[in-house]
């Protein structure tokens, strides 16, 4: 089964030993998204909607390098750095998902940073 590492030309390369997304036969994985633009500055400093919005963006964008859409995201999960913004980030997650409801786990989590308020990852289910 081929391996397909997906580093879409918009988005930051990591610097630690990891990529965006793997698409490996019909499975594909994202790493966790951050709020970060294509240049790596933090977007939405102290607000989680627009955060959430930004993260849900890139997992986008790294679906779509695989071939997948948001409708084939069967699972997510979601670290977000404080529950309080719970209802505010669901808010977000639910219009951005619409009718497509994957299955998901929501952890209250230290973030990599002190300005991220959120990440997501996601795995979907893609047709070969």
């Amino acid at each position: 089964m081929k391996t397909r590492y997906l580093q879409p030309s918009t988005l930051p390369v990591p610097a630690a030993p990891y990529v965006p997304g793997i698409r490996k036969g019909m499975f594909l994985f994202t790493s966790g998204q951050i709020s970060v633009d294509g240049n790596g500055n933090v977007v939405g400093e102290g607000d989680i909607k627009a955060q959430t919005l930004q993260v849900l963006q890139n997992m986008k964008t790294i679906l779509e390098e695989g071939g997948a859409k948001i409708t084939d995201v069967v699972k997510t999960t979601v670290f977000i750095a404080d529950i309080n913004d719970f209802a505010a980030m669901n808010q977000v997650y639910t219009e951005f998902f619409g009718d497509c409801k994957p299955t998901r786990s929501t952890v209250q989590a230290t973030l990599a940073r002190p300005t991220l308020l959120v990440e997501i990852e996601a795995i979907a289910i893609v047709a070969e």
